[in-house]
């Protein structure tokens, strides 16, 4: 009954962010294709759960810090980093928890942007560990902000 049991416990999907669920890491297949030409190849070190958005938004952006989505632009903050209300490239938006977000928040990566919309790219919005792409109406009223690349990331 016991073995049983623990076979049950790993096999539950891990929370977002979360330090237990980093032991989820291994074992995951790196997505072929790169978004920007400034992330390395592999991806940005990543502390976070294959799978979840936070895994793929590090992948793709130089992230620093820890935490759940939801915590990300607070924590952008407390780490010196800007933060904006408006989209650009290759900047993480940061979704508000609740509503059509996980109570953990969600968090992408802005791949275009245009005057009235912008898109971005995504892991676990439609399935664990798939990679999505999304057009958004700009304003979002869902969106806390927006964590743009550093200069020196872009080069």
């Amino acid at each position: 009954m016991k073995i049983a049991l623990a076979a049950l416990v790993l096999c539950v999907p891990a929370v977002v962010g979360s330090a237990a669920a980093a032991a989820a890491t291994a074992g995951h297949v790196a997505p072929q294709a790169q978004l920007f030409s400034w992330v390395p190849a592999g991806g940005f070190p990543d502390p976070f759960p294959f799978g979840q958005c936070t895994w793929w938004a590090a992948y793709n952006h130089r992230v620093t810090w820890g935490g759940n989505a939801a915590e990300w632009l607070v924590n952008a903050r407390a780490h010196g980093l800007p933060t904006s209300q408006a989209p650009s490239l290759g900047a993480i938006a940061v979704f508000e928890p609740g509503g059509a977000y996980s109570r953990y928040g969600h968090v992408a990566i802005v791949i275009a942007v245009s005057s009235t919309s912008y898109t971005v790219s995504e892991m676990n919005a439609f399935g664990w560990g798939r990679v999505s792409t999304r057009a958004i109406a700009s304003p979002d009223p869902h969106v806390q902000g927006f964590i743009p690349v550093a200069e020196a990331e872009a080069r």
